[in-house]
């Protein structure tokens, strides 16, 4: 069974959580001899990939990175339900843009008349790539290929011989 794609924005947040709290208990570890770099670096990443673990410590910021187990188990929560909110704005914000510039592009064909701007929009930007490569192999072969006139003034002539 597939699972929904939320779900696995969720989990994805929970594990990034999970791998933060793992890396800041090492650096509590080590704290006497830990680098400022290396804290700052964390709490940027913290900051980017796991707020939820990052406004948990707004309280006390020179304290442990991760006090407890329990910390780490409520900032894998609140990061999976960050990630899997995330998601469902996007869906909201993307749907609708992807609707609209869809119905826009039939609108904008039929308004200049030619399907070969239609066809420009469709596809990845490699498909179109390789749609024009194969479009000007096919002209060049054309070019390069004898037509049938030809041939035949090449079949009668050395007929004549």
């Amino acid at each position: 069974m597939k699972k929904p794609r939320t779900v696995q924005f969720a989990a994805a947040g929970a594990c990034i959580a999970l791998m933060l709290a793992v890396a800041g208990h090492r650096f509590d570890s080590a704290a006497p001899a830990m680098n400022l770099e290396r804290q700052v670096l964390y709490n940027w990443l913290a900051l980017i990939f796991s707020p939820a673990s990052f406004l948990l410590r707004l309280n006390d910021p020179d304290g442990p990175i991760v006090p407890s187990v329990s910390f780490a188990a409520v900032a894998m929560a609140l990061n999976g339900v960050w990630y899997a909110a995330a998601r469902h704005v996007y869906l909201v914000v993307a749907q609708p843009a992807a609707a609209r510039a869809s119905a826009i592009s039939p609108a904008l064909a039929a308004a200049t008349g030619s399907s070969s701007s239609l066809a420009s929009h469709r596809g990845s930007p490699s498909e179109r790539l390789a749609d024009r490569y194969e479009h000007c192999l096919s002209a060049e072969q054309a070019a390069t290929t004898p037509t049938a006139d030809t041939e035949l003034a090449v079949l009668s002539e050395s007929s004549s011989r």
